[in-house]
């Protein structure tokens, strides 16, 4: 199982730039296609943040009702627990915070993969992230 990072998303969503658009569309039809698959909800709200922001209000309910499709994409709960674990990573790792809850998930879920773009992954030993 791979967890799912919301660049992902927002490269689907704005289409752009090409290369990275392509690899966020092959990513999501494996999932669709019924590879296994997780993101947690700040990883949601993070794409909700970004379209609200960029005046695409509209835009919400399509992507959660596209989100909602991925059925076998696992939609992690975040718990206050896991936020107070997060500053400890944050500190540990030097990350920001969304990053530390997506590596709070991944650990607590058992998950060392995750698709991204975001190198700042790379420095996580035992992460190992995927971006084809």
């Amino acid at each position: 199982m791979r967890f799912v990072d919301a660049n992902v998303f927002i490269y689907v969503l704005v289409k752009s730039p090409k290369k990275d658009y392509d690899i966020s569309k092959k990513i999501l039809k494996r999932i669709e296609n019924g590879e296994a698959a997780a993101t947690n909800l700040a990883v949601i709200q993070e794409v909700i943040d970004w379209l609200e922001y960029n005046n695409r209000k509209k835009e919400v309910r399509s992507f959660l009702t596209a989100v909602n499709s991925y059925l076998t994409m696992d939609k992690l709960p975040i718990t206050w627990d896991d936020n107070l674990a997060a500053l400890d990573v944050v500190d540990k790792c030097g990350i920001d915070f969304v990053d530390a809850l997506t590596l709070q998930t991944m650990k607590k879920s058992k998950i060392n993969e995750i698709y991204s773009n975001d190198k700042d992954f790379d420095r996580i030993q035992w992460i190992n992230r995927i971006w084809e």
